[in-house]
């Protein structure tokens, strides 16, 4: 329970805009259903458009598609770049097809299909996130300038109905209320404010585009260009109403665009889909139009402003096949399956195709296509985001759906058109098979069917029960024990058939067995698709051996904690090199380099160990890479995320003598005037002495609202440090106040240390006193350096792409992260020097997930 209420927690913007986006669909789907009657003629409506007027906006439509890659050419020309209109053009395509499957689409789509347009055209990545911010904002700025003088003219010049009114100054309040929103974000307002906490990323974007050399008047090209693209669209929706019978008016088009803008710009996901048809509709009907021609206007509308786009931007895709086609174009494919499955289902079919059918086949398997068609395409819609991490299982599925959605299509109501799409996705799917390794645990899912089939079991004889014990009066009907089951097995599978409730309480009993049945399933589905969870177990035997080749080849000041218990190991053929790791989720995250003879056997592990991860369907992360060692993964294609920086102390160099050093002296002098002092205590350490160090390390963890943490370093463990050199500082009646422990290092001439504790009645400068007498100790043992750990987010003075500037945004102006400020302040006194770590991964999408793969592997493991 605590960790379903933590994810709700954690998780609400996500889920909220989940839910958003489903209220739209579904608020597409009730109105379909609601206008069964009507929705069947509008097929016919039109198949009947003057085709003079659609080709007019199919004309239209190239000149919107050439605006908005004017407008990117003029966007990258504010900030003195020049890109051509080709790659402007195919830019925005595609951008504009990944916007719809975004949360907030509009603004997030910024950070894709950048490195094409760096290596076409020679930008920068600061460059193209500058010009991309400018796109976006003007676009936003422009809904403002048409969108307001439109509705003031339509309130004083038109006759409208009280609901008409309140309608308009609706929009026209959210336009204004955006429009003061826009304003306080300039003037670094409240709006301004919010966005630092609540969206680092674009403060930065926006805080760069205000710094940097600026040409006005290429900014007011784009704003007047976006200002067209409002008007090409309120042209759209005059086209969309003359093509179709109607005589439209201007008024009529620039109010019903203006109620699309509204739902466009508070859409978190999906654009509008399915709302923007119905409000649409709606406000047509307003003007006296039908609910037919109403609603089919506004399907021709969002053919030319929404449909045809995506379908450009998907060829386009197809055409330039690259890395988000291979891994997300068929889950893309698949969730536009997804929506046409649903909204086939929920549409009556064409007369004439269904009697053809009839001759065939019975009426029954006609209704079990249509129910399987409306379930399959609620799946489609939840294992689409399974399919984008690559989960073999879930391509399992998609692949079934999608052949079972091809035939049942033809058995429902001939429907050729619905079964190519299902013929392409299914296509798509087997193309690209090969980047779905992710493998399910067949553990969980063994564990699972018992108590799966018991809750499915025990709905079911609910269910029976239920129906058998039913009065009469709720479904008009006598329920036998064999039709109870039948109603149950139904119900449960989301089935209506023949059962029509007609009491209350009927209804509540029908649609609780409706919500028991979809729940039940969609956590077996669950289950099948839970990614593997892989636990390499080391042996005792592996972990000598790590500790053998590292004496032997060790180099790095963190080999130590590869032999920690936490770890896992993959061995080199030879045997003469490894990778220590450790797994979560579908992830094997190594702990910096391999240990092997040279660079060139590091590569070679680093490439065997990638391919053992794939055959064990596990994806690859490599964390606290040295900046001196980025080479060889750059061989490789690998991506690199700067995480922080390590410091090291010249040890040579190391004196408390002028004036920088001066308040290192007096915290000195004044400890030692004081009567604290310093030890050394060799190993092996008696049961005592550890038993206070265990105190002063509850103590320390407790007062600062800690807790353990692994894989990159150690934790309190009494068998380790009972054989490892521990420095204390102590009071004159020989307490414990603070220590360090030394582990080994495998870098020549370093020292390392690993926990660094204190008590909460230690004297200030505690740890000061306690690091120069270490330093002084190491040096005098011959030790040159000595590492000083790592500061996470620091160092990121020239930010090279935008998951590193959301790094020096958070690490600057982010509250909950000051402490590796104070951090990097306080080792800064002792003049380290210091050295970029990095994460290296293999594709963008693997910063979606690996933030909560890390988090996990942080964790100590529990005994």
């Amino acid at each position: 329970m605590k960790r379903t209420l933590f994810y709700l927690r954690t998780h609400q913007k996500q889920l909220l805009q989940i839910a958003v986006s489903l209220f739209f669909v579904g608020l597409g789907i009730y109105f379909l259903r609601h206008e069964r009657a009507e929705v069947r003629n509008i097929k016919e409506v039109l198949l009947k458009a003057h085709q003079g007027w659609v080709l007019s906006g199919v004309a239209l439509l190239g000149l919107f598609v050439a605006v908005q890659g004017w407008m990117y050419v003029y966007s990258f020309a504010a900030i003195g770049q020049r890109i051509g209109l080709g790659n402007a053009t195919g830019l925005y395509l595609k951008r504009n097809l990944i916007s719809v499957f975004l949360p907030a689409g509009l603004l997030t789509n910024l950070f894709f299909f950048n490195e094409e347009l760096e290596r076409k055209e020679g930008v920068t990545q600061t460059q193209s996130y500058l010009a991309s911010s400018i796109f976006s904002i003007c676009s936003i700025l422009s809904s403002v300038i048409i969108g307001l003088p439109a509705l003031l003219w339509l309130f004083l010049r038109s006759r409208l109905s009280v609901g008409m009114i309140w309608g308009v100054l609706s929009v026209a309040a959210f336009l204004i209320i955006l429009f003061l929103g826009i304003r306080s974000f300039l003037h670094k307002g409240t709006v301004y404010r919010l966005l630092a906490r609540k969206a680092p990323a674009f403060i930065q974007i926006t805080d760069q585009l205000e710094s940097h050399a600026f040409n006005s008047k290429a900014f007011y090209t784009v704003v007047a260009l976006s200002c067209l693209i409002e008007i090409i669209g309120i042209a759209h929706l005059y086209i969309s109403i003359e093509a179709l019978g109607g005589h439209a008016t201007l008024a009529q088009a620039a109010i019903g665009y203006a109620v699309v803008l509204v739902l466009l710009m508070s859409s978190p996901f999906l654009r509008g889909l399915g709302a923007i048809e119905v409000a649409l509709s709606f406000t047509l009907t307003q003007f006296g139009f039908s609910t037919i021609e109403a609603a089919s206007i506004a399907l021709l509308f969002r053919f030319f402003e929404f449909w045809s786009l995506m379908i450009l931007g998907a060829l386009l895709i197809v055409v330039q096949r690259g890395a988000l086609l291979v891994r997300v174009f068929p889950a893309l494919l698949l969730f536009v399956l997804g929506l046409v499955n649903i909204l086939s289902a929920v549409t009556p079919a064409v007369p004439e195709r269904l009697r053809l059918l009839k001759e065939y086949l019975p009426l029954t398997a006609i209704h079990a296509s249509t129910y399987f068609i409306l379930f399959s395409g609620i799946l489609m819609l939840g294992i689409g985001a399974y399919l984008m991490r690559g989960l073999r299982n879930a391509w399992w599925m998609a692949v079934a759906l999608s052949g079972l959605s091809l035939a049942m299509h033809l058995t429902k109501g001939i429907d050729y058109e619905e079964a190519l799409l299902a013929c392409v996705v299914l296509a798509s799917l087997l193309y690209e098979r090969k980047q779905y390794f992710i493998r399910n645990d067949p553990k969980l899912v063994r564990l699972s069917w018992f108590p799966g089939l018991v809750i499915i079991g025990s709905v079911l004889l609910f269910g029976t029960i239920g129906y058998y014990l039913m009065d009469e009066q709720h479904f008009s009907a006598d329920f036998t024990v064999w039709q109870s089951f039948r109603a149950s097995v139904s119900t449960f599978l989301l089935l209506k058939v023949d059962l029509v409730p007609v009491t209350r309480f009927g209804k509540e009993f029908f649609y609780g067995m409706n919500f028991l049945g979809g729940a039940t399933l969609a956590y077996l589905g669950f289950l099948l698709l839970r990614p593997l969870a892989y636990h390499a177990e080391a042996e005792i035997d592996d972990r000598v051996k790590a500790a053998e080749l590292i004496e032997k080849y060790g180099r790095s000041g963190i080999d130590y904690f590869k032999t920690y218990r936490d770890k896992s190991y993959w061995f080199g053929e030879d045997g003469e090199g490894f990778v220590a790791f450790k797994t979560s989720r579908s992830y094997a995250v190594a702990l910096e380099l391999p240990v092997g003879k040279d660079e060139e056997t590091a590569a070679r592990l680093v490439t065997g160990f990638e391919r053992w991860c794939r055959r064990n369907g596990l994806r690859t992360a490599w964390y606290r890479v040295p900046e001196s060692n980025l080479r060889i993964f750059e061989q490789l294609g690998k991506k690199a995320l700067a995480i922080g920086e390590d410091a090291s102390i010249n040890l040579d160099a190391f004196t408390l003598q002028g004036g920088d050093n001066r308040s290192l002296r007096n915290v000195v002098n004044r400890l030692t005037k004081e009567g604290y002092t310093f030890h050394t205590y060799d190993p092996p350490h008696r049961d005592n002495f550890l038993q206070q160090l265990r105190a002063v390390s509850d103590e320390w963890l407790q007062d600062n609202d800690r807790h353990e943490l692994s894989f990159s370093q150690g934790t309190f463990e009494e068998p380790e440090l009972k054989n490892q050199p521990v420095f204390t500082i102590e009071n004159q009646e020989g307490k414990i106040l603070g220590f360090v422990n030394i582990i080994p290092s495998y870098a020549p001439g370093e020292a390392n240390f690993d926990l660094m504790r204190k008590t909460t009645d230690s004297p200030n400068g505690t740890m000061d006193f306690l690091f120069i007498n270490l330093f002084e100790k190491l040096k005098s043992q011959g030790f040159r350096r000595c590492n000083f750990g790592m500061v996470p987010m620091s160092g990121i003075d020239s930010p090279g792409n935008v998951q590193e500037r959301i790094i020096k945004l958070a690490y600057e102006r982010m509250r909950q992260f000051s402490h590796y400020k104070n951090l990097r302040f306080y080792k800064e006194k002792f003049h380290p020097e210091w050295q970029m770590m990095y994460l290296v991964y293999n594709a963008p999408f693997d910063l979606v997930y690996l933030p909560g793969a890390l988090e996990k592997i942080m964790q100590p493991d529990e005994e």
